[in-house]
């Protein structure tokens, strides 16, 4: 072996040992999202099992549907946002109702689960229409919603 070659080979191997230890020039890695939220305090044991099957459901609906549309899916797209569209709600809780388990759940939560149905509906039809941009919209205004009660569901506090 040539005196360069084995130069050029112990360089490598040393950039190789040197990317693998921290340090100046390599990048730390990001934390891992972790896959459920907190569990809140306020709400009774049943409500939060009910709305826990919910929001894993809505997990894996919203995990299917990033990749559906940023690949530009609009027959998957349409199909899971016409699901979330569909899927029966939860019923506002009636004025005499006090121990009723709805009765638990802030005002704002009926308003959001609203809100998602009206957006989900949004995204099918820019689907549907293979709108592209509309799609990419309709899809960002859907994941407000998704943040906005998952906020409202860690702290049901007053908002804006």
């Amino acid at each position: 072996m040539s005196f360069r070659a084995l130069v050029f080979s112990s360089c490598l191997l040393l950039g190789q040992v040197h990317a693998g230890e921290p340090g100046e020039g390599t990048k730390p890695k990001p934390p891992q999202a972790e896959s459920a939220l907190a569990t809140p305090d306020y709400l009774p044991p049943l409500a939060r099992q009910l709305l826990r099957k919910r929001m894993q459901r809505h997990g894996s609906d919203q995990s299917r549907l990033v990749l559906a549309v940023t690949l530009l899916q609009r027959d998957v797209v349409k199909a899971i946002a016409g699901d979330i569209a569909a899927e029966p709600r939860i019923a506002k809780p009636i004025a005499e109702g006090r121990d009723d388990l709805n009765a638990a759940l802030p005002e704002r939560f009926f308003v959001l689960q609203d809100a998602l149905r009206l957006r989900a509906k949004d995204l099918a039809t820019a689907a549907t229409n293979k709108d592209d941009l509309a799609l990419a919209k309709s899809f960002g205004q859907m994941m407000e919603i998704c943040v906005s009660c998952h906020s409202m569901y860690l702290d049901p506090g007053p908002r804006r």
